[in-house]
């Protein structure tokens, strides 16, 4: 659509899914009180939340000797572990911001490389899944069907995060969990990529017990057009509500956008039927031919929490006020 944008709140009416109640929702600082959202500076949150601000100038995870993982740099094994792992492009992939955070003294920020990505990984001749990547991820959830619940912030300079023609690039997904049975690695159950008019949603499903496709039973993907300027340059904040079941027409995915909900799908199929539930990823991944760029990409993330839980909500995981 040319020369045209929509504000995301007009929107959110054609972006949901069948059998939702559709009215944009802000939460404005005024409302969060009455409505059990607020994300205010001493707001209590449940104590279930996993939250990471970089403020102790590193990161830990729960398994940092994968084969995947060339290049970690931040790693802080006295820090708590509040990832799973991280795939870095390189050294330059993560190093720690001072002046620009969205709450506290410090954020991270997280480098790709674009000339030359290959040749951080591996055969220097591939670009690599990892290669592609300046990601941290976040654990797994307990089962395939499950209520999940992320927060996090993210600052997109106008300068490192260009999208020209049919670009984009990846920024949060989350993954599933394959089991140990020769299953191909699948694409997300959700992924936000932002592109040249807005973002590009994406959610999957497989309720076999074995899969085998890579892109799962189902697959669905829609635009939430916005004006690109008006997110670069600030803090954005992100908060993700899943419920994952790749069975039956009883998943859902919220989300909301400093404080509006964009999208509110539910009665559907999202997930993989594996062992255990799926996991969090923020931060680059380049896949396919959103690589083939002519700039580094950066963007900073702070605020990165993380529940699982019918009892959480919006108010847990929301980043903080200023």
């Amino acid at each position: 659509m040319q020369n045209k944008y929509y504000q995301l709140a007009a929107l959110s009416l054609l972006l949901s899914g069948c059998g939702t109640n559709n009215q944009t929702e802000t939460i404005s600082e005024e409302q969060h009180s009455s409505q059990g959202y607020s994300v205010g500076k001493h707001s209590e949150r449940s104590d279930t939340v996993t939250y990471e601000s970089f403020e102790n100038k590193g990161w830990n995870a729960q398994n940092t000797t994968l084969s995947i993982s060339t290049h970690q740099p931040g790693l802080d094994t006295s820090l708590p572990k509040n990832f799973l792992f991280t795939q870095f492009q390189g050294p330059h992939s993560f190093s720690i911001e001072n002046t620009i955070a969205r709450y506290g003294d410090s954020s991270a920020k997280l480098h790709w490389h674009h000339n030359e990505p290959e040749k951080y990984n591996g055969d220097p001749q591939v670009l690599d899944n990892t290669d592609r990547k300046a990601m941290l991820h976040g654990h797994k959830a307990s089962s395939t069907l499950a209520t999940v619940w992320y927060g996090f912030s993210v600052y997109f300079p106008s300068e490192k995060t260009q999208i020209e023609g049919d670009q984009g690039a990846l920024f949060f997904q989350i993954h599933g969990a394959r089991d140990k049975n020769k299953e191909p690695n699948r694409i997300p159950p959700l992924s936000i990529n932002i592109i040249k008019n807005g973002f590009n949603i994406g959610y999957s499903w497989d309720s076999k017990k074995i899969s085998t496709s890579s892109q799962g039973e189902g697959r669905q993907d829609f635009d939430v057009p916005a004006k690109l300027v008006d997110y670069q340059d600030r803090w954005v904040d992100f908060v993700i509500n899943v419920k994952t079941n790749p069975f039956e027409n009883k998943g859902a995915i919220n989300i909301w956008v400093d404080g509006e909900q964009i999208v509110d799908r539910t009665n559907i199929k999202i997930g993989y039927n594996d062992d255990m539930g799926v996991y969090p990823s923020f931060g680059w991944y380049l896949w396919g031919n959103y690589a083939n760029r002519n700039k580094d990409m950066v963007m900073y993330l702070d605020e990165v929490r993380q529940a699982e839980g019918e009892d959480i909500n919006y108010h847990d995981v929301a980043p903080k006020a200023n």
